[in-house]
C-alpha cells in the first residue's frame, strides 16, 4: 500500500485530508503534539514542528521511504511575518528537500496554499522577486528572514517554490492547491466553503494521474494565476 504524510493534519483540512487518504494508504499524521493527534485506523503519528528546522530534520531522519504523497498543509494566518514565513515557507522548503531522496517515482507532492497568494495582490518588489527566472531555494530562504509581508505574501513565496521544486523533482508532480475559504478554525465560520470541499480540492492534487500537471497552481482541478 503507498504511504503519505500530511502534516499539520490534526484538524480541519489537514485531519479530512488524512481521512480520506487512510482509505488506500499507509498514512503519517506529522503533528506538534502527538497527544493531541485524531484517531484514525492504521495510521500513524509523528511529532513534527515545521517553524523548527532541527524538527525537520530529525523526522525526516527517523523517516523510511518511499513516501508517494507529501502533503505540505500546515500553516498558519496570525503571527509576525518571520513566524508565519517559518511554517508557510521555509518549513515546507525543509521537509520536501530533506525527503526528496525519499519520494518515490512518480510521488505526488501537495503545496496547500490560498488565493492570497496571487501575485496580483503581491507588493510590486515582491513580485520581481519571485517572477526572478534565476529565483533560487536560497532565495527563498534569504526572504524567510526578512519577510516583505504576512500570509498572502507567504502563500506568494509557497507557489514559487512548487515552481522550483518541480524543477527539481522531474519524476515527481508538485502542485500547489487552493482549497479555497473554508469553514475551520482559520477561514472563521462565515467562510463559505465547507471542509469537504476544500479538502476535496487538495485530494486532487494527491491523487493526479502519472502524466498529470507539475509546477502549477490549481483551484478544484482548474488552474489558477500563482
Amino acid at each position: 500500500m503507498p504511504t503519505a504524510l500530511v502534516t499539520g493534519a490534526n484538524r480541519g483540512i489537514g485531519l479530512a485530508v488524512a481521512r480520506d487518504l487512510a482509505r488506500d494508504h499507509l498514512v503519517i499524521l506529522a503533528v506538534r503534539d502527538p497527544a493531541k493527534a485524531p484517531k484514525i485506523a492504521d495510521a500513524r503519528v509523528e511529532k513534527l514542528d515545521v517553524s523548527v528546522p532541527e524538527s525537520i530534520a530529525a523526522f525526516a531522519a527517523r523517516l523510511k521511504g518511499p513516501l508517494d504523497v507529501l502533503v505540505n498543509n500546515a500553516g498558519v494566518y496570525t503571527g509576525s511575518p518571520r513566524d508565519i514565513w517559518a511554517v508557510n515557507v521555509r518549513g515546507p522548503l525543509l521537509l520536501t528537500r530533506a525527503l526528496a531522496g525519499k519520494l518515490a517515482k512518480g510521488a505526488r507532492v501537495v503545496m496547500v496554499t490560498s488565493g492570497l497568494g496571487a501575485l496580483s495582490r503581491q507588493p510590486e518588489s515582491l513580485v520581481r522577486k519571485l517572477q526572478n527566472p534565476d529565483l533560487t531555494f536560497d532565495d527563498i530562504l534569504a526572504l524567510c528572514e526578512d519577510p516583505p509581508g504576512g500570509y498572502g505574501p507567504s502563500k506568494a513565496a509557497l507557489n514559487a517554490l512548487t515552481r522550483l521544486f518541480a524543477r527539481e523533482l522531474p519524476q515527481a508532480r508538485v502542485n500547489a492547491v487552493d482549497p479555497g475559504w473554508v469553514r475551520t478554525e482559520m477561514g472563521g465560520p462565515g467562510a463559505p466553503r465547507s471542509v469537504e470541499q476544500g479538502a476535496a480540492s487538495v485530494l486532487w492534487g494527491c491523487r493526479l494521474p502519472p502524466d498529470g500537471p507539475t509546477g502549477g497552481v490549481f483551484r478544484d482541478g482548474t488552474a489558477t494565476p500563482g
